[in-house]
């Protein structure tokens, strides 16, 4: 999908943490940060984004706030480490909106408002282990948090032993290839998986706050069996 940008509701959210020696401020990216932020992803390898592409336009265009028109309650967030004036890492998230749709009625309204997908998480190389890359994510969790979302989601190379173990020391469940992670909502059960394999092989990376990931007979579900 290539989003068209409407202007951003006004936002003043930040964090300052301080990762080898240097504060590095985490807060959502401003309009004309677009460029730099793709630059970092590409510079991580971040597969299927293209400098100069569509999310780079929209993020030069209206800064971290993104709204998907003719999609209600879909969005994506773009939230930027600074060193100074200067970006080193950039997490990307949005409402996975394939998934989303799929569904209907006050189903689909509540999943486009409750459950939320990393997309893109990149810190240059010079920062790489310093805990910006950590920052940046636990700030889009407590931040969406705060605005209703309580699943996160991340689609994980199957063969990215680093990154999987990444996401489990902060709290991510990884599923197994192919297994799907049940969702109870208030219109009914469904479920989320990693999608169709292709050229690679991935794997769902899930958490809730507040809740626990167990592994069931069908899967992957969440405890409490309903989400408040």
């Amino acid at each position: 999908m290539s989003p068209h940008l409407r202007d951003p509701r006004p936002q003043s959210t930040s964090l300052d943490v301080d990762v080898q020696r240097t504060t590095v401020r985490v807060r959502l990216l401003r309009a004309g940060e677009g460029a730099a932020a793709v630059a970092i992803a590409a510079g991580a390898a971040v597969p299927g984004l293209v400098e100069g592409g569509a999310l780079q336009a929209a993020l030069d265009l209206s800064g971290g706030r993104i709204e998907f028109p003719g999609l209600p309650g879909c969005a994506g967030w773009c939230f930027g480490a600074h060193a100074g004036d200067r970006l080193v890492g950039v997490v990307y998230v949005c409402t996975p909106v394939d998934f989303v749709l799929s569904h209907h009625g006050e189903q689909r309204a509540w999943l486009a408002r409750s459950v939320a997908e990393i997309e893109i998480l990149a810190v240059e190389e010079g920062f790489r282990g310093s805990g910006a890359g950590t920052a940046l994510l636990d700030h889009a969790e407590r931040y969406l948090g705060d605005q209703g979302v309580r699943v996160f989601v991340a689609k994980v190379d199957a063969g990215d032993m680093p990154v999987m173990r990444w996401y489990r020391h902060r709290g991510y469940r990884l599923a197994d290839i192919g297994e799907s992670c049940i969702l109870d909502t208030p219109s009914g059960a469904t479920s989320i998986n990693a999608g169709q394999a292709h050229e690679r092989q991935w794997r769902l990376a899930i958490k809730a706050p507040g809740h626990a990931v167990v592994r069931g007979l069908r899967g992957l579900h969440l405890t409490p069996d309903t989400l408040p």
